[in-house]
Order: structure tokens, then sequence, then C-alpha cells
């Protein structure tokens, strides 16, 4: 009678493994549903723009578009058209992934600006902290002056002590007190050279802040994907074949194509200022502040953005509204069946990732477990004897 094997079932290395075939059957229907969805947003994202323009412009002032000329007004729908054409070029899978690369170097190039303008105020503030040391010491304060008359002088020496001995020129000083007073270190010298060694320290410890943040590669961890488990399988794939790599992939498609609307708004912008059909431009940050929910809004028509600015305008008015293009996909998809049915296979796509990084960070936890009691359980002094006994007991005997 045969033994069931449930050493699977408990085998870390084996979990691990299956997860990772999983996920590359999923990446599969990943992909597929990601590309459906982009094919569905490049056919209607002109009609989107077009209408929030008209929405915008029959808003704020009807008769602006009108008192335009003919040959502006076609230049101006021309230039829509083709910011919108081109964006739509843009919206594939493989061009997000390209634009996800390039917003990874751009992250990493902030850090490093940041970390080497830390690194110049470390210093500056090091340098002059030396120089106000090396005044202090050049120039000590006087402690011999005469007081003036009737001044109180305090002193923390007890007054039943020796009286105090006068001062000596340095000339009627012995050679040895001399050399004696020379070596000696005065306490402000000690608390100085503290200070320079924590600053030292502090110094150090932000240069290998800068070291991490300059990374050798141009490519992402998550991109290049090394499983946790040799693969006998050489071939690559576009997509990671690790849970948490294929989620934070997802994730990263979703911010590439916000940055790809929001440049597209950005531009539609630029041209209705140009047209004389917008009064302001409102600065990138603000637009990204918005998609982040880092600021509020005011009610208006889809992909439409209205900001009520904190102008005084008046003492009945707190403030003036400012209307301008901003193209998002929460409201292209409440517009649009056809990207909700999408939206909603994307989002189960995301919902059963999130189980299977659960499972992959539980059975990697027991992988570490086991290789650290493996470790603890086994003598360092076990492994060089049980190979000298092994060697001696598989080597040929001369009888």
């Amino acid at each position: 009678m045969s033994v069931p094997d449930i050493k699977s079932a408990y085998d870390p290395s084996e979990q691990l493994a299956r997860l990772q075939r999983q996920c590359r059957l999923r990446s599969v229907a990943i992909y597929r549903d990601q590309a459906l969805y982009l094919q569905v947003l490049r056919d209607e994202v002109q009609a989107a723009t077009r209408q929030a323009l008209f929405s915008l412009l029959s808003e704020v002032d009807p008769a602006r578009f009108s008192r335009l000329s003919g040959i502006e007004r076609s230049r101006f729908h021309a230039a829509v058209q083709d910011l919108t054409k081109r964006c739509s070029v843009l919206l594939t899978v493989e061009q997000l992934m390209h634009l996800v690369t390039q917003m990874n170097d751009e992250q990493r190039r902030q850090q490093a600006h940041a970390s080497r303008e830390m690194l110049q105020g470390l210093s500056k503030n090091i340098q002059e902290t030396k120089t106000a040391t090396q005044q202090d010491q050049t120039d000590p304060p006087r402690l011999n002056r005469a007081d003036p008359a009737g001044s109180v002088h305090l002193s923390l020496a007890s007054p039943l002590g020796s009286p105090p001995v006068a001062p000596m020129n340095p000339s009627d000083q012995p050679q040895s007190e001399a050399s004696d007073e020379s070596e000696a270190v005065m306490p402000g010298d000690e608390d100085d050279q503290q200070q320079s060694s924590d600053l030292d320290v502090l110094q150090s410890l932000f240069q290998l802040a800068g070291d991490v943040m300059q990374p050798s590669g141009h490519v992402e961890d998550w991109m290049l994907d090394a499983p946790s488990s040799p693969s006998s399988e050489g071939d690559d794939h576009l997509l990671p074949t690790r849970p948490d790599a294929l989620l934070h992939w997802m994730q990263s498609m979703d911010l590439a194509l916000s940055r790809r609307l929001r440049n597209l708004s950005h531009a539609v912008n630029v041209q209705m200022l140009r047209a004389g059909l917008a009064q302001a431009l409102l600065p990138i940050t603000l637009l990204e502040a918005v998609q982040r929910g880092q600021m509020e809004t005011q009610p208006t028509a889809s992909n439409v953005l209205r900001i009520r600015m904190p102008l005084a305008m008046g003492e009945l008015e707190p403030g003036m509204d400012v209307f301008s293009i901003l193209i998002r996909t929460s409201e292209l998809e409440f517009d649009s069946h056809r990207l909700r049915r999408c939206r909603n296979r994307l989002r189960q796509h995301h919902h059963d990732l999130t189980k299977m990084v659960g499972q992959q960070r539980h059975w990697e936890r027991r992988s570490l477990d086991r290789e650290a009691r493996t470790h603890w359980q086994t003598p360092p002094d076990s492994t060089p004897l049980d190979s000298t006994a092994r060697d001696s007991r598989s080597m040929p005997t001369g009888d």
C-alpha cells in the first residue's frame, strides 16, 4: 500500500514553485485584459476629450469659441485631434512599460539630487563648525582683566581652601611644566573633537544613503524578476512571474496611464491658452495633486477640473473658480460601460494577486525559518567530521 506524499503540501520551496507556476498562467490573462482595456481607451479618448472641451467652454463662456474665426477654430480642432492621436499611439502595454522605466529613473535621479544637496549642506555645516572652533582656539577670552571698581566677583572656590596663587610669566615657569601644559587637552577641545566625530559619522551615513540611492543598473529589481527558487525553464517572460512583482507591475501600469492622461490634459490646456479660450494655465504639479486626491475640487462635468482658488475678489466672493481639462480613468470608466467591464476584470486579478502575495509571504517566512532552524540544529564542527568519516568509509581497503 502506497503512503501518500504529504511532504510537498508543507514544503516551502514546493509551494513557492506552485505559486510561481500559477502566477505565470495568470500573467497571460492579465496581459490580455490590460491590452483590451487600453484598446477600448484608445477608441474613446478622443470623443471624451472633445466632450470635455465642449462642457468646459459651454460652462465658462459659450460665446468665447464662437468669437474665433473659422481658420482659428479649424486650427484648434486639428491641434486637439493631433494630440489625442499621438496619445493613443502611446496607450499600449509596451509603451506604458517603457514609461514605467522612465518614471523609475526620474525618481532615482530626484532621490540622488536630494541626497547630494543633503550632503552638501552637511559638509557646509561641518566646515562652519570647524572654522568657529579654530577661531575660538586662536582668540581665547581674557580672564585676567582688571575688574571695574565696585563689581562683584563670584567664585566657586571654597573660602576655607588655599589662597589663589598669582599667575607667573611663561619665562618664569619650569620647562617641564610648560611642556605638560602644552600637551594638556582642554575640556572645550574634547567637546569639539566629540562634535566633529559625530558630524563625521553623520556624513558617512548620508554618504552610504547616497550610494544606496544610486544603483549601477537601469532596470528595476521587479523587472529582472529573480525567482526565489531556481527554475528549470530558460525562456524569458514579458511579465513578472512572482505574485508580488506582478502586483507591483499592475500598480505601475495604472500610474503610467495616469501620467499619459495627465500629459494629454496639459497639452490640451496649452492649446486652449494659445487659442485664447483659457485665461490661466494650471501647473502640472497641481494636476498631479488632484489625481492623487490631495486637493479638493468642485463638482463639474466629466474630465473637467474646477478648483476654487482662495483669491479675495470682493466682500461676498471668497475666491474664484479656475477651470481646466483633466482626463481621469475614473471618469472615463464612469461614462463607458466597456471600460467598466474591463476594469472589473483587472480588479479581480488584483484581488487574486493580493491573496497570492499573502501566501507567498507565508511560505517565504516558513522557508527562512526552516533554513535558520537547520543552521541552528547543525553544529559547526559536525560537517567536516562527517565528511572525513564518510571519506574514510568510502576509501577502498588494501585486502
